[in-house]
């Protein structure tokens, strides 16, 4: 059985993945996986060699549901932080949806959902 902080760490190498989709490091982005891995409290060093070897990281899948929503949330949101879903964005959060058991219908309506979410965020 994992422990909390394994699940943590899973997540923002989850989140790693999604950001790196694209090929492109946005400041957005670097502020909301920074904001994160505090939050998850994860220690630097963790984070350095989650960034060395990038190329090796996969997906976790979380056991249960709720964590689920909350990865495919996050990946979601960090996907349009810079304002757009770039196609390979797309692409890696459904996947990330299949993985956790979740369809593009629900991928999609969870799109828009967080869309709503970051258009408010950005106002205020």
């Amino acid at each position: 059985m994992k422990n909390k902080k394994q699940i943590k760490k899973e997540h923002f190498a989850n989140l790693l993945i999604v950001a790196h989709a694209d090929g492109k490091w946005k400041k957005e982005e670097l502020d909301f996986l920074a904001r994160r891995a505090q939050e998850f409290g994860i220690p630097d060093k963790d984070i350095k060699e989650m960034l060395d070897n990038l190329d090796q990281l996969q997906f976790s899948v979380p056991l249960n549901m709720q964590e689920r929503e909350e990865q495919l949330t996050d990946a979601i949101y960090l996907s349009l932080i810079d304002g757009e879903l770039a196609k390979e964005e797309y692409q890696i959060c459904l996947l990330l949806a299949q993985r956790l058991g979740l369809d593009q219908k629900y991928l999609d309506n969870l799109i828009g959902l967080v869309r709503q979410l970051w258009e408010n965020d950005k106002e205020n």
